[in-house]
């Protein structure tokens, strides 16, 4: 009895020391096959993602920038906190059952789902006030004389209204869901063409017969741009929002009522005009050369003359400056509001800087005005060269 006795307390301690480093084992193979998920090179391990986000990653300020300090998808989709992680990484077990079936296993699935897709990160990131942005990126760490001048006042607007980062800064690592274009191609379908082009005809007297423009600067070119920030534009002069004399005879009400506004925003959005003029093919060189439409063509060339200026350091104050909502290559932004300044005439653009220096037409904010007079003449001409360019 008494040697039975002693020994009870040896085999449930020994067995005690066997459960915990059981555990200890367990856990460990646990926390090490949930790190060994949470890598890059596990991320783009399938074919899905290595050849769709993953090659707008490369591009983007995430992966590359002057700090050298990069965010990779784990530090913007993966909770660092163990709990909120766990969690992530069972509801990614929706994210195998549809590598399984392959819904997004070609590029033409991919962009079909990535509106949805991109709406369920941007609601997540919402509700959890940016988590994940403010492991690196803290309001109140941030020191606004170091930022670009626009970014300082409205990162200052956006902390006194309580907003998160998603709220801006959709489609920094990625591209944004081709919703305008969407949109355009529905609404082609829709509107009138006949009276797109009845309504041209008055619009072409000025902006061209193709929405071309000036080069002197006078009218901007209209060709491409969204047909939301056309439509935009059109209802501020309606409203004498933006002043504009030549415009005054024709945005009113009766010669340009919203159904009218709708439809040529529509056309004149439609509008591609090549940056070149495409050689000679083969069956032209052959002796069916048409030169008659080949002088046509050559009228829809729009390319935007080299403007005088430091391209280098137009690019640098650009990227620093105005990249975060006109786009790294000035291609605007995808819902309409922001136009692109890629393929717009210099001089054209250097005339509305002016009137946002003068207050005499709004950017954005009325403080804006000021911010643009921060801005050296030499500074602005450098960032027109620079846009000159990137049409080439």
């Amino acid at each position: 009895m008494k040697n039975l006795f002693l020994s009870k307390p040896g085999r449930t301690l020994g067995g005690s020391l066997l459960l915990i480093l059981l555990g200890v084992v367990l856990w460990g193979g646990f926390n090490t096959a949930m790190e060994a998920t949470n890598t890059l090179e596990f991320c783009i391990s399938c074919h899905e993602m290595e050849s769709t986000v993953y090659q707008e990653y490369k591009t983007s300020v995430h992966a590359q920038n002057p700090s050298g300090v990069r965010a990779a998808c784990p530090d913007c989709h993966v909770p660092k906190e163990w709990g909120p992680k766990v969690i992530r990484k069972i509801q990614a077990s929706q994210e195998v059952y549809h590598w399984l079936v392959g819904t997004i296993d070609t590029a033409e699935k991919f962009e079909a789902r990535r509106p949805k897709l991109a709406k369920h990160v941007w609601q997540t990131m919402k509700a959890n006030d940016s988590r994940e942005c403010r492991n690196c990126h803290d309001y109140k760490s941030m020191d606004f004389k170091g930022q670009a001048r626009f970014a300082a006042r409205i990162h200052q607007d956006a902390f006194e209204a309580g907003k998160t980062c998603i709220d801006c800064h959709k489609g920094i690592s990625h591209k944004l869901p081709q919703r305008e274009k969407i949109e355009v191609v529905e609404r082609k379908n829709e509107f009138d063409e006949d009276l797109a082009l009845d309504i041209n005809d008055t619009c072409a007297g000025c902006h061209g017969e193709n929405g071309e423009g000036t080069p002197d600067g006078e009218y901007p070119r209209l060709a491409g741009l969204p047909a939301n920030y056309i439509a935009t534009q059109l209802r501020h002069f309606k409203s004498r929002e933006r002043l504009n004399i030549p415009m005054a005879p024709f945005a009113n009400e009766r010669e340009l009522p919203e159904e009218d506004v709708l439809a040529i925003s529509a056309y004149l959005s439609n509008i591609h005009l090549p940056s070149k003029l495409e050689p000679i093919d083969a069956e032209e060189q052959s002796g069916s050369f048409n030169a008659l439409g080949r002088l046509q063509a050559s009228r829809q060339v729009v390319n935007i003359a080299r403007y005088p200026g430091n391209i280098d350091a137009g690019s640098r104050v650009y990227r620093k400056e105005c990249s975060t909502c006109h786009g790294r290559k000035a291609e605007g932004n995808n819902d309409g509001r922001i136009p692109p300044l890629v393929g717009q005439h210099s001089i054209y653009l250097k005339r509305q800087i002016d009137h946002f220096r003068k207050g005499d037409r709004l950017h954005d904010d009325p403080r804006d005005a000021e911010i643009f007079r921060q801005f050296s003449d030499g500074e602005i001409d450098d960032i027109l060269a620079y846009l000159s360019v990137l049409d080439d």
